[in-house]
């Protein structure tokens, strides 16, 4: 493996260099540093031949002294003169060999032009299929690669394997040396409202408390699954703008050296149809930023899942529709908890009747009755081995005006691994069936589901 770090030999492109050349002698690997000589104009015309081959010897003189330098700070260093693009040679030499990382500077020169952010930098990040690390300030990484400090970084997350792959570079990063972790997540309130569900007016501020319980437990859930016994810090935050700028100032808030961000590299029209948090990133973050593409995110090999730790099961007390049960307790002989479901509309009353007209203390009282005896009926339905085998019972009644919407928001804030669900049966208040009810769980919910056929008669 090699690091690739490319120069136009600016203060901002030296800092780069450096910082390419500590990493190099930490993990003992080859630097290969590269300039791009961009005169397609000068080139093609005959007189200018002569000031061409001028302007190539001056560039390679220059690319040697830069060489000179990081070889004093121990790196093994190799130098290329690239003609065309900067942007274009990262690219091509990050794919021509094995490469670990791209190394770039925030600003710099392009040819005859200034580079600029959005430009060599971005379309680096957008193109590379190794991670791109466009480096701001050398100094954090220069006394981290010496032992002296660990590197702070801010972890930006939004629950796609792009964020899979940017936290299995951080533990890369924590192998080179020791570094302070947080994990950071903004949501959008309105999205969190209707995958949780929840009553009342959404505050303009912060997230509920059970959306944002939920959320913590989600966010630190996969970012244990990827980065292990590795320690971390948690950041959940509501947000009604746009992520990228609440990302930035959360991580400048944590003092974070670096923010590492996973990229899907969306170029083109895509970019018109998709926002891009990485981009915004390297646009506004004040720090050194990573952008870790899509394709460095392990493939998922074909090992056993974990073992079944929630289920979450629903009924509507009609025979079919409880057969679902017993195999919902099945799925957990080594223990586990099920989340055992009814729901009920709002305007329930005992025996299928329904508030025949505004509410009132007569009703209030009724509609309560009518909820204890549901949960009283769940409770009967526990098998009486579930204890035995370590599985702990949780009942509830859901009051909500849609089964479908209330059972898949019952599973996001239970965090359950499987929805079980019977094929047909009465559904009580809706008089809809079952199944149909089971089938759109599965359009709904991207939990994995377990539908029970009724027996053959």
């Amino acid at each position: 493996m090699r690091i690739l770090c490319g120069t136009d030999f600016s203060e901002h492109a030296r800092q780069a260099s450096r910082v390419a050349a500590a990493l190099a002698q930490r993990l003992a690997e080859p630097l290969l540093l590269v300039h791009a000589l961009d005169f397609p104009d000068y080139a093609a015309k005959s007189k200018a031949g002569g000031v061409f081959r001028m302007v190539k010897a001056s560039r390679q003189k220059e690319l040697v002294q830069e060489a000179g330098r990081n070889l004093k700070a121990g790196a093994s260093v190799k130098v290329q003169l690239h003609a065309g693009r900067a942007d274009e040679a990262l690219v091509e030499l990050a794919e021509e060999g094995p490469t670990r990382l791209v190394v770039v500077a925030s600003l710099g020169r392009r040819g005859a032009e200034r580079w600029f952010l959005g430009s060599v930098s971005e379309r680096t990040a957008e193109c590379a299929t190794v991670p791109t690390l466009v480096v701001r300030d050398a100094a954090p990484f220069e006394a981290w690669t010496r032992g002296e400090r660990p590197l702070k970084i801010f972890a930006a997350f939004n629950f796609t394997l792009t964020s899979e792959a940017a936290l299995r570079w951080v533990k890369e990063l924590q192998a080179i040396g020791p570094c302070d972790v947080v994990v950071g997540y903004v949501d959008w309130p309105p999205e969190q409202r209707a995958r949780i569900g929840g009553t009342g007016t959404l505050p303009l501020v912060g997230n509920p408390p059970e959306v944002q319980a939920v959320l913590e437990r989600e966010v630190r859930a996969q970012a244990v699954e990827v980065l292990g016994e590795i320690p971390f810090r948690l950041r959940v935050e509501a947000n009604w703008g746009r992520p990228d700028v609440r990302l930035a100032e959360m991580a400048k808030e944590e003092g974070a050296d670096l923010i590492v961000v996973g990229s899907h590299q969306y170029r083109g029209f895509e970019r018109l149809w998709h926002t891009s948090v990485s981009r915004g990133l390297l646009h506004g973050a004040t720090m050194s930023v990573a952008v870790v593409p899509l394709s460095t995110r392990e493939k998922r090999g074909t090992d056993m899942a974990p073992p079944l730790r929630r289920v979450l099961v629903t009924t509507d007390f009609s025979d079919l529709a409880n057969l679902a049960i017993p195999h919902a307790y099945s799925l957990l002989r080594g223990g586990g908890t099920v989340h055992l479901v009814h729901v009920t509309h709002p305007d329930e009353l005992p025996g299928g009747g329904h508030r025949p007209g505004p509410p009132d203390s007569w009703f209030e009282a009724r509609h309560a009755r009518h909820v204890q005896a549901c949960v009283e009926k769940l409770r009967a339905l526990i098998p009486a081995e579930a204890a035995r085998h370590g599985v702990h019972t949780e009942v509830e009644v859901i009051e909500h005006r849609e089964v479908t919407k209330a059972i898949s928001q019952a599973a996001e804030r239970f965090g359950v691994d499987v929805i079980c669900l019977g094929t047909h049966g009465g559904s009580g208040f809706s008089k809809a069936l079952l199944g149909s009810v089971a089938q759109a769980v599965m359009g709904q919910s991207h939990r994995p589901i377990l539908v029970v056929r009724p027996p053959r008669e």
